[in-house]
């Protein structure tokens, strides 16, 4: 009976359909009104569910037991073209769930209705996105050749793509772009960070799904599209799907021209208002730059005539002055959490309070939140702005990892420094190990030829193993040395148990939860840890007989909780100030 029920699921998926129209027919009708269609199903989401499938699934079986009076259960059930209309079904189901899945795990995941309400609001690009989903589904299936496979294949592709930008959203504050895929090599470094935000129970739930599901394909009877029609359609869907995809100077630019508003300079608007599928494709991009207007070589060459003009040229050759050291701590997170509305029975920052009384110091805007710490780098080691990068784009893997590029670092190695990058982590994230080189270092040091190397109980490096490192690097150079180190002792997550569950800092607010106080205060010993760092690494720096600079900043804002709950309960400004309000401490 159930290989009857496989078989014939694509006539249950064609009636639901069937009613779902006729009742939207219905509603205009006698209304006038599609959005009454919409409103009623809305108020009334079970029942409708019910109703509409309880119709679908006997309009099924009276299709099913007439054909089995006729004797044409079998002729039907192996017909080529039922099969063919089978997989453009499912394809079409797929879109549509896959696009609804896209909008409740970008808008609420918990508030179904709120994802329902954008559907009515904004029909034609919630349509689009089906299409669009659809029709990579329709391809999938005919590349696999097997309707049911094609199609498991593509709802789990489009799921995994929607929880992932779920989870970006939730701790960058951004959603997903295209480029971040270059980093799924990173996948084993980034899991660890996000593990306490994702459910276990639900975990297992999917992958037994996925593993029973896949059980009872194996068992079941299999709707097979002819390798014929599957050589005929292949090509001309794969045409349509790059013009849909790749759409700038195709005859689908037309159809985002009508049914979309992409705007490329406020993200998180182009992805709200056009819904994630068609944010996401706006953003695929084969360049990741975007040349400035008026940009040329000429130009360029009269800007630097003219710099040389106004600057004296600094001779390597000079005997006037010892070369200083230069030290660059790019230290993870690192922020001043006083900042926000809250009480602190310590300021966490007491010493760097101090030498930013005694030393030149401010704040910088960085071009990240909460992640993409190598941007951070590329800015302060190239004095290049993110400006020119499409959304996405990381300098580090897309150019510089693939050829040398001048830097601070190449600059100074033509002075006679000696250069040095750490950073406590494995090298391939980011890919410094290739990328370090290019800009010009001596030597790159990643954790595996590190000295000190003492972590915290969550796996980081501590900040004064890090300065340990740099203070050892110092003693051993016969020249003078340029190190840049990067630090990842306050990286997230913060769970309680983050520094062995030390917390001296206790923290106080009026609107503060208590996951967020503990999360907080967990930050805010981090920072102490930091702060601490810094000061040993100031007072050792004294002791050394040769004048030495460092340059001390934090990299971006730390994510503290989800969705920024840290910030909201904190009284850091509302969302949108948030976003144009990045201010990170450095000291120099």
């Amino acid at each position: 009976m159930y290989q009857r029920i496989i078989q014939f699921l694509p006539t249950f998926i064609f009636y639901l359909f069937l009613t779902i129209f006729l009742y939207g027919i219905t509603i205009i009708s006698f209304t006038g009104d599609y959005n009454l269609a919409f409103d009623w199903a809305q108020i009334h989401t079970a029942f409708f569910t019910i109703l509409v499938s309880l119709i679908a699934l006997l309009l099924s079986f009276l299709t099913v037991w007439i054909l089995v009076k006729k004797e044409l259960i079998t002729q039907v059930a192996n017909s080529r073209v039922y099969h063919l209309i089978s997989a453009f079904l499912f394809a079409t189901f797929i879109g549509l769930v896959g696009a609804l899945l896209f909008l409740i795990y970008h808008i609420d995941l918990h508030q179904l209705g709120k994802s329902i309400e954008w559907i009515q609001e904004y029909t034609d690009r919630y349509l689009l996105s089906s299409f669009i989903l659809g029709l990579l589904a329709f391809g999938v299936i005919l590349l696999t050749g097997e309707v049911y496979i094609g199609s498991g294949i593509s709802i789990l592709l489009f799921f995994i793509l929607a929880l992932t930008n779920h989870y970006k959203k939730i701790f960058r504050n951004e959603p997903l772009f295209p480029n971040d895929f270059i980093q799924v090599t990173q996948l084993k470094e980034v899991i660890p960070m996000i593990r306490e935000s994702i459910s276990l129970s639900t975990t297992i739930f999917v992958v037994i799904s996925v593993i029973a599901l896949f059980v009872l394909w194996l068992r079941s009877p299999k709707l097979k599209i002819d390798w014929r029609i599957r050589i005929i359609l292949i090509l001309p869907i794969m045409f349509i799907s790059k013009s849909f995809l790749f759409f700038e100077d195709t005859f689908a630019e037309k159809y985002y021209e009508k049914y979309s508003a992409i705007m490329p300079w406020n993200q998180q608007n182009n992805y709200y208002y056009n819904g994630p599928v068609i944010g996401m494709i706006s953003n695929i991009k084969t360049n990741i730059l975007e040349e400035p207007e008026g940009y040329s070589e000429k130009r360029v060459t009269a800007a630097v005539e003219n710099m040389k003009k106004e600057v004296k040229p600094f001779s390597s050759d000079s005997k006037a002055d010892k070369k200083p050291n230069i030290v660059f701590v790019m230290n993870e997170s690192f922020w001043d959490p006083t900042k926000l509305d809250l009480s602190f029975s310590k300021d966490p920052l007491e010493h760097t309070k101090e030498l930013m009384k005694k030393y030149p110091s401010g704040s910088m805007l960085s071009p990240a939140f909460g992640g993409e710490t190598a941007n951070v780098e590329f800015e302060a080691l190239t004095s290049y702005s993110m400006n020119t990068f499409n959304p996405g784009g990381l300098p580090f893997q897309h150019i510089l990892s693939k050829k040398e590029y001048p830097s601070f670092a190449s600059y100074l190695n033509q002075l006679g420094y000696y250069t040095e990058a750490m950073h406590p982590n494995n090298g391939i994230m980011y890919m410094r190990q290739n990328v370090y080189p290019n800009l010009g270092f001596e030597k790159s040091l990643f954790i595996d030829e590190m000295d000190f190397t003492e972590k915290d109980n969550e796996g980081f490096v501590s900040d004064d193993s890090v300065v340990n490192q740099v203070l050892d690097t110092l003693k051993k150079s016969d020249k003078p040395a340029f190190i840049h180190a990067v630090t990842i002792g306050n990286h997230l997550p913060y769970p309680a148990t983050k520094y062995n569950g030390e917390k001296t800092i206790s923290v106080e607010g009026d609107n503060l939860s208590p996951e967020m106080k503990s999360e907080i205060e967990i930050y805010a010993e981090g920072i102490k840890q930091s702060d601490d760092a810094l000061k040993k690494l100031e007072t050792e720096i004294q002791k050394l007989d040769e004048p030495t600079l460092v340059v001390f900043w934090g990299d971006h804002l730390p994510a503290l909780g989800k969705n920024l709950q840290g910030y909201i309960e904190g009284g850091f400004g509302n969302t949108d100030e948030f976003q144009k309000s990045k201010e990170f401490t450095s000291v120099a």
